[in-house]
């Protein structure tokens, strides 16, 4: 692969995920998306269960300190409303959490799945002669619950560092604050890379490569992971629905598309 055509990359990377439609369907891998999506209902349950468990212990410390604070017999009406307001917003803050959360959930909880259905595509690809390495689905598991939290974790860092760059620094340098308009740009070409490295990293996996040479092809196949990572990424934005579009047809489709990806490179190789 002529690696200095980025764009050829990027084209050729959102054709192959394209195909993973009928590549599910014509190696009887239709099931994934089944077990993909109990996974995604489970772990969303469990994720919000626990907002919503904080959440009221958050509610219930802030409402008794507001009780001790103010005498009941005078303010008793004050103390009702306030209970009232206080469910409203814990409410409100625990829908929002979840949502932001969806992205981590699916990056992270979900890498078990997503590693035993990589096992199945590659074992699907072999009959084009293409061979894989890697390590077995319990080691696999473990590596890309590892590396979803690497790469989430290195995400936030890089978007605090533009955030502060593009919104924070010009406050104080005026003449920069063209850098605020491009912050929605930036941040979005930012999640859709990760979400592209994520999603290439079981096949850097099974190519043989460890977590920082995954990287660091990720980076060097620029086209290819953000060809990869932008159907993830639109995936997740879906309003309402990316607690079953992301995991679907972002993250499982796209862990095709890496597969498929790098089956093609090294069968150039």
């Amino acid at each position: 692969m002529n690696t200095d055509s980025q764009f050829r990359q990027f084209i050729m990377s959102l054709r192959q995920y394209a195909g993973s439609f009928a590549f599910m369907r014509n190696n009887q891998l239709r099931h994934w998306y089944g077990i993909a999506l109990v996974g995604t209902a489970a772990t969303m349950l469990a994720v919000g269960k626990g907002l919503e468990s904080v959440s009221d212990s958050a509610r219930m410390w802030l409402m008794e300190e507001v009780a001790l604070s103010l005498d009941n017999s005078l303010f008793g009406w004050l103390v009702e409303g306030l209970e009232v307001t206080v469910e409203g917003v814990f409410w409100l803050l625990t829908v929002w959490l979840g949502f932001k959360f969806t992205k981590f959930v699916v990056l992270i909880a979900l890498s078990p799945v997503f590693a035993l259905a990589s096992d199945a595509v590659a074992n699907a690809l072999k009959s084009e002669k293409v061979v894989w390495h890697g390590l077995d689905w319990k080691q696999s598991s473990v590596r890309g619950i590892r590396s979803a939290i690497l790469l989430v974790l290195l995400e936030m860092g890089l978007s605090s560092l533009l955030f502060l760059g593009c919104i924070v620094l010009p406050i104080f340098i005026p003449v920069l604050g063209f850098l605020t308009l491009l912050f929605p740009v930036l941040s979005a070409v930012l999640s859709i890379w990760f979400y592209g490295a994520a999603s290439l990293d079981y096949a850097w996996e099974k190519h043989g490569y460890g977590a920082s040479e995954g990287l660091k092809a990720s980076w060097k196949l620029r086209g290819v992971t953000l060809g990869i990572g932008l159907p993830f990424y639109a995936a997740m934005t879906i309003p309402l629905l990316a607690i079953v579009t992301g995991p679907l047809f972002g993250g499982l489709l796209c862990v095709v598309a890496g597969l498929r990806v790098v089956a093609g490179i090294q069968l150039k190789h």
